[in-house]
C-alpha cells in the first residue's frame, strides 16, 4: 500500500510549486512557524479539511472527496511586503492553474479564494494564504489509490 492521497497530492502540490521565481526551492509541507529569515519569502503547502460524498454504494463504496489545500505566502515585514505576497499569489495560482499529477492523471486544483495573516512576533511577517479545492474519488479501502 502505498501512501495515503493526501500526502501524495501535497508532496504534487510542492512539486509543482518548487522552482517559482520568487519563492524558488522555500517550499514546505507542513505547519511549522516561524521560518527562519532566510527563507524568506517562502511557501506553506497544508491541507486543512476535507468532505467525502459516498458516490457508489459497494462493499467498499467510492467516496467522492473534495479536499481544502491551503498555500501559505511568508514573507518577512518590509515597505514592500503586500507587493512581494501579491507578486507570489500570482505565481502560485498560475503554477496551480494547470493541475496537479498524481501517477499518470491529472487532478484539477480550483482556487476558491484568500485570506491575510500578521504575525507580529519578534520577527513580524505577512501571511497570505490562498485557498484551493482538490476534487477526486478513492474507494473506502484504497485511500492511496485514484478510482
Amino acid at each position: 500500500m502505498g501512501y495515503h492521497l493526501h500526502r501524495q497530492i501535497r508532496e504534487a502540490v510542492v512539486t509543482a510549486l518548487t522552482g517559482l521565481a520568487t519563492t524558488g526551492s522555500r517550499v514546505y509541507a507542513n505547519r511549522l512557524m516561524p521560518l527562519p529569515d532566510t527563507t524568506s519569502p517562502a511557501l506553506l503547502v497544508t491541507l486543512d479539511e476535507e468532505t467525502a460524498t459516498q458516490a457508489t454504494v459497494h462493499t467498499y463504496p467510492n467516496y467522492e472527496r473534495d479536499l481544502r489545500l491551503s498555500v501559505a505566502a511568508v514573507c518577512k515585514a518590509s515597505s514592500a511586503v503586500d507587493s512581494t505576497l501579491d507578486q507570489v499569489a500570482k505565481e502560485v495560482e498560475t503554477a496551480l492553474a494547470a493541475g496537479i499529477t498524481i501517477g499518470s492523471r491529472n487532478l484539477d486544483v480550483y482556487y476558491t479564494g484568500m485570506s491575510f495573516e500578521d504575525e507580529l512576533s519578534d520577527k513580524p511577517v505577512g501571511i497570505r494564504r490562498m485557498n484551493f479545492s482538490v476534487v477526486y474519488f478513492s474507494a473506502a479501502n484504497s485511500p492511496d489509490v485514484l478510482s
